[in-house]
């Protein structure tokens, strides 16, 4: 069986989850704090001393991204096509300033600082809104409607998906749904995702309660 082991979050170990999950392979969703993290650090049990890793029968792989593309060709999720292959690859290697664009912030223990960053990097010329452009203009540029012009769902849909509107779900301070409202393209794109047959299903059990209430169809509907 495969050990997926990550922070009780969505975070980077979101699009893994429903990868596994679409994949129809064994898996336990393992979750740790910050103490359990310090002790396999310690362990020498995390290659890259960072969540989340894959344990499995061969060895453990870290890296969200490398973990995602392992999942991914067991869930089918990985375009056959080279090219769209290489274009899936290439979107989520692309993703990496978004994923690091509240970094500086969490370091800071004031409450009303921290939430004074985080908005202004949201507002016209802050580095998340500049990502936040950057991502409409690729999902617009897509033939298909899939972040990566890719036939059909890829393993950069997921990683785009969770990644983005996971920012959005009020988990971190400052940052609130409202943000989006500007943003047709990428609400267009989230409704996409939202209503796949496969995405609608993984998230069923899902209230608006729960921390993923983001990946919900409609999620959005009434802030924008």
């Amino acid at each position: 069986m495969l050990q997926l082991v990550y922070f009780p979050a969505p975070g980077r170990a979101e699009a893994i989850r429903i990868a596994l999950e679409l994949s129809g392979m064994e898996w336990e969703d393992v979750s740790v704090d910050g103490a359990g993290f310090q002790v396999m650090k310690e362990n020498g049990e995390l290659p890259w001393d960072m969540l989340p890793v894959l344990i499995t029968p061969e060895g453990t792989i870290a890296e969200s991204s490398a973990i995602l593309r392992f999942v991914g060709q067991a869930a089918g999720l990985v375009p056959d096509d080279p090219y769209q292959r290489a274009k899936a690859d290439e979107f989520i290697d692309g993703m990496g300033p978004l994923a690091q664009v509240l970094d500086p912030t969490f370091g800071i223990p004031e409450i009303e600082e921290r939430v004074r960053l985080r908005k202004a990097l949201f507002e016209p010329g802050g580095g998340g809104a500049r990502n936040l452009e950057l991502l409409q203009r690729k999902v617009s540029q897509s033939q298909t409607g899939w972040a990566a012009g890719t036939d059909d769902m890829s393993i950069a849909d997921l990683k785009l998906f969770t990644g983005l509107f996971g920012l959005f779900s009020g988990n971190y301070d400052g940052i609130e749904g409202d943000v989006l409202s500007g943003y047709t393209g990428l609400l267009e794109y989230h409704a996409l995702v939202a209503n796949e047959p496969r995405i609608r299903e993984h998230y069923s059990n899902v209230g608006q309660d729960d921390i993923r209430w983001t990946f919900l169809p409609g999620a959005f509907d009434g802030r924008n």
